[in-house]
């Protein structure tokens, strides 16, 4: 891959919650690991409510740990519903909040919207340190 390629894309961990697709950027997540049947039911540390989500009352799928680097702390573990896919997403495709929205969302660390062509969902880009320092 030439530098080029390599800078037209954005690597993201996407996976889900509400009922939505969510992402925050890959450099920001050490890694992934499947979360016990217990894990499920927790509410501190779950995507939903660090986000600001209502709660999903749908069945739990594959729940995995995410475990999101901190800069001057201990890493923190955020419950999230799978599948959890590292993508490279065309940077073409990512579209910023325009500053009146992104001051006025609801949802925490709410950044970016993703809409590719060839692809029906819409990804949420999240940012990480909003995301993680918040309870």
């Amino acid at each position: 891959m030439s530098e080029t390629e390599s800078c037209d894309t954005l690597d993201v961990v996407v996976f889900s919650a509400g009922g939505w697709r969510l992402g925050f950027e890959a450099r920001c997540v050490r890694g992934a690991r499947p979360a016990g049947q217990s894990a499920t039911n927790e509410q501190e540390g779950h995507i939903a409510a660090l986000l600001g989500l209502p709660p999903d009352n749908s069945p739990p799928t594959a729940a995995q740990w995410l475990d999101i680097k901190q800069i001057a702390a201990e890493d923190r573990k955020i419950l999230v519903a799978g599948p959890v896919e590292l993508q490279a997403l065309p940077v073409a495709s990512i579209h910023p909040l325009p500053p009146l929205l992104a001051a006025r969302t609801r949802l925490n660390g709410l950044r970016a919207l993703v809409l590719q062509e060839d692809i029906d969902k819409i990804v949420l880009l999240f940012d990480v340190p909003s995301v993680s320092h918040s309870t």
